[in-house]
C-alpha cells in the first residue's frame, strides 16, 4: 500500500511539472537559425567564384519547423531566402547579382520552401520574385 502511495504521489507531482514546464505545451519554440546544407554551401561557393561576388546566407527562418509546417498546410503565405552581399568597398553591379540570383533560383534544392530571394547589399535591399515552386 506505501508503495502504491509514493508511485501515486510521484506521479501527482511530476505530471504537472512535464506538462506545465514543457515549452511545446505551450507552443513555445526555440529561436530558430537557418543552418545551410552542403549543397547550398557548395552552390554558394561555386556562383561566387563564377560571378566573382561574395554572397552569404542571411537571416532566414529555422528550416526544420518551417517545412514541418508547410507540408502539414499550416503556412499560408511563404518566405523570402534572403542572401547578403558582402562586397561592400566595390560598386554594385546589379546585372551580376540578378544572374546570380538566377542561377542560385534555378539549382538551390529547397526552392520549393520560398517564394522570392532578397539580396542585401550594404543598406539596401532588393527582391528578386522568382518561380521557386
Amino acid at each position: 500500500m506505501k508503495k502504491l502511495a509514493t508511485i501515486i504521489f510521484i506521479i501527482l507531482i511530476f505530471l504537472p511539472m512535464i506538462i506545465y514546464l514543457n515549452p511545446f505545451t505551450w507552443g513555445m519554440r526555440r529561436m530558430p537559425k537557418y543552418r545551410p546544407s552542403s549543397d547550398t554551401t557548395n552552390l554558394l561557393l561555386n556562383l561566387d567564384k563564377k560571378y566573382n561576388l561574395e554572397m552569404n546566407v542571411g537571416e532566414v527562418i529555422d528550416t526544420l519547423w518551417y517545412f514541418r509546417d508547410i507540408k502539414n498546410n499550416k503556412i499560408s503565405k511563404l518566405e523570402n531566402f534572403e542572401l547578403n552581399l558582402t562586397d561592400d568597398d566595390k560598386p554594385i553591379n546589379l546585372d551580376k547579382v540578378k544572374d546570380y540570383v538566377k542561377d542560385f533560383s534555378s539549382e538551390f534544392e529547397h526552392k520549393k520552401y520560398f517564394d522570392s530571394i532578397k539580396v542585401y547589399a550594404k543598406y539596401d535591399s532588393i527582391i528578386y520574385k522568382t518561380k521557386m515552386k
